[in-house]
């Protein structure tokens, strides 16, 4: 059983078959095979990679603007125009082919944002019959076409751009001015003139005109709004009976009225609309305020209410010098809508029977008004004979936040003319309006213009001697 035992170990130790021999190593053909497969299948990979990232920046793009004014950026009434756009529209730009260039940053913008929008560029040289047909005459044109309506766009900027095609989509309004008791001129450029205001207003295809109802106490039939701003004196029985029946008719009225002056029959005519004009002075002694380098006089309104006129206005600031407030009535009236649109601060208060006489301003109590005070309204008083418009009225306390100097101040100018798309009942209009672009310049002295040529030439050649050292050195 031994012998048996240690005759079989070896036999159980030798393997089942034959050895196999060692597998030959690759041949150099077969090894460039393989490398060649293997840098297709990366290629493959990285296209498929590449391909995948293409689409989905084109399908989620996103763009930062980080300029000072937003230069690569619609505004938001840009956009709102774009979305709301009842057909297609087409910028033709009529230019030199080389030059095409030069527009096409701004209008990709235009038709990035909606499907409506289709850029036709046109060498005037190539195609005068279409040139002739929209009356070009110089390089650079952009017309803004839509149905049969057409504009030339003022500049190649958004601003230009943008108010061509406001004009294209609204309708002229005739805006009268109602001059005859010291208003403001619509037509005076001083600071406290209208002219900035009549600019606007032209460029959103709104007719300025002025009416003097004191010699003729009728208010045209092609009025689609009236503007009484900053009158001195108070209207006369027959002015204020034209304007009743103006607005009964479902007239709209823009009024300004500043503190001081002693207006009881316009304060009279808005009784009918659920709020009263207080003969006041709006003193606010918010520090916020004085950060902005205002007075106490001049209150800056930082709470709207929630009307459409100030919805998108609500993160900026307006300013309102030297104004009056309004008391809007808590009492319901049959047929009558009033909003507070501006409203000053905790801080402030009204300086009740206020005169420009008065040496001492201080706060009074039991006299004056606690703040916070409304210093903007806007009411409509629906009609009752059917198929009639309502009337729509917006009252300020003061002329001068649409003046000349500070009609331009952060949120003052979109305002006003948020209040006139409201009145004419354009309400698609009403958003921020695109900025003009700021011109950007670097002023040296002579000290730092030379200091900047010297280092502009000193830092080149401190670079080449450097190489040539090492250059030297390695040799």
């Amino acid at each position: 059983m031994e012998e048996q035992t240690k005759l079989s170990e070896p036999e159980a130790a030798q393997p089942a078959g034959p050895a196999q021999p060692p597998l030959p190593p690759p041949d150099g053909r077969s090894q460039r095979i393989l490398r060649g497969t293997n840098l297709a299948v990366y290629t493959l990979v990285a296209v498929a990679i590449l391909v995948m990232v293409n689409w989905f920046s084109n399908e989620h793009v996103k763009r930062w603007d980080l300029t000072k004014n937003q230069r690569f950026s619609l505004s938001p009434q840009t956009v709102k125009l774009l979305n709301g756009l009842p057909q297609d529209v087409t910028f033709y730009v009529f230019d030199q082919k080389e030059r095409f260039q030069n527009e096409g940053d701004v209008l990709g913008q235009y038709s990035a944002a909606s499907r409506r929008v289709n850029v036709r560029y046109v060498d005037p040289n190539r195609d005068p019959a279409l040139a002739k047909q929209f009356a070009v005459r110089n390089y650079g044109t952009i017309i803004v076409a839509m149905g049969d309506r057409h504009f030339e766009a003022q500049s190649n900027n958004e601003q230009g751009i943008t108010n061509a095609l406001v004009r294209v989509l609204k309708q002229q309004t005739e805006v009268y001015f109602i001059q005859g008791h010291g208003e403001k001129d619509p037509s005076a450029t001083d600071p406290e003139g209208y002219s900035g205001l009549k600019k606007e207003l032209g460029n959103e295809d709104d007719d300025v005109k002025t009416l003097t109802l004191i010699q003729k106490p009728e208010i045209p039939a092609d009025a689609g709004l009236l503007v009484i701003a900053g009158p001195q004196h108070d209207y006369l029985p027959p002015e204020i009976d034209a304007l009743t029946k103006y607005l009964a008719d479902g007239g709209r009225l823009l009024l300004m009225l500043d503190p001081g002056v002693d207006l009881p029959n316009l304060s009279k005519l808005v009784a009918d609309y659920n709020f009263t004009v207080r003969n006041d002075l709006v003193i606010d002694q918010n520090p916020v305020a004085q950060m902005f380098g205002t007075r106490p006089e001049m209150p800056l309104i930082i709470k709207y209410g929630t009307s459409s006129i100030t919805q998108p206005i609500q993160r900026s600031a307006t300013l309102f010098p030297l104004t009056r407030s309004f008391e809007v009535s808590k009492e319901y009236k049959a047929g009558v809508t009033v909003d507070s649109l501006c409203e000053t601060t905790p801080d402030s208060f009204g300086v009740a029977n206020f005169n420009p006489s008065m040496h001492e301003i201080r706060f009074r109590q039991g006299t004056d008004y606690k703040g916070p005070l409304t210093v903007a309204v806007s009411a409509e008083m629906t009609s009752a004979s059917e198929g009639k418009p309502s009337a729509r009225l917006v009252a300020l306390g003061t002329s001068l936040m649409a003046a000349n100097r500070f009609l331009g101040f952060q949120g003052n100018r979109d305002l006003i003319l948020n209040m006139v798309d409201w009145l004419t009942a354009n309400e698609q209009m009403m958003s921020i309006r695109p900025k003009p672009p700021e011109s950007q310049h670097l002023n040296l002295t002579a000290a730092q213009m030379n200091s900047v040529l010297l280092r502009l030439i000193a830092v080149p050649l401190v670079i080449i001697a450097a190489g040539v050292m090492v250059w030297w050195g390695r040799r």
